[in-house]
């Protein structure tokens, strides 16, 4: 299992990158693909028309879902505190990735600082 970032969501959106829609594909033919709640909050709330956003949501609604535990937030505060510039969605994110020991796929260089702290990144070297 992949969680799948909100920049890889953004990325297959606009059409910008070919072999991350192969990638994508290939973890969803296999059934790995996963999102967790601020992704989902993160993506679909970047839609303002309620009809795209709702296309939207059903099919995030085809993929894994994890829920991030309270032991993930507590991480994730600790890693605001000390990287700031994350922000705090980022960190929401990685800390889920980090409790849930499954990899992040993004093209978000910021999360590469958390590798350090147990992150692991798939990036694919789009």
């Amino acid at each position: 299992m992949v969680i799948v970032d909100t920049s890889i969501w953004i990325s297959l959106y606009r059409k910008e990158n070919k072999p991350i829609s192969e990638f994508l594909w290939s973890l969803v033919s296999k059934n790995e693909a996963a999102v967790c709640g601020q992704i989902w909050v993160e993506f679909l709330g970047g839609f303002k028309d309620d009809r795209k956003r709702e296309s939207y949501q059903n099919y995030f609604e085809n993929f894994m879902f994890l829920n991030t535990q309270y032991k993930a937030y507590v991480l994730a505060a600790q890693f605001l505190a000390h990287y700031p510039k994350l922000g705090s969605g980022d960190a929401i994110i990685a800390a889920t990735a980090i409790t849930e020991k499954t990899p992040l796929f993004s093209l978000d260089k910021d999360f590469k600082i958390l590798i350090q702290h147990g992150l692991e990144l798939f990036d694919g070297n789009f």
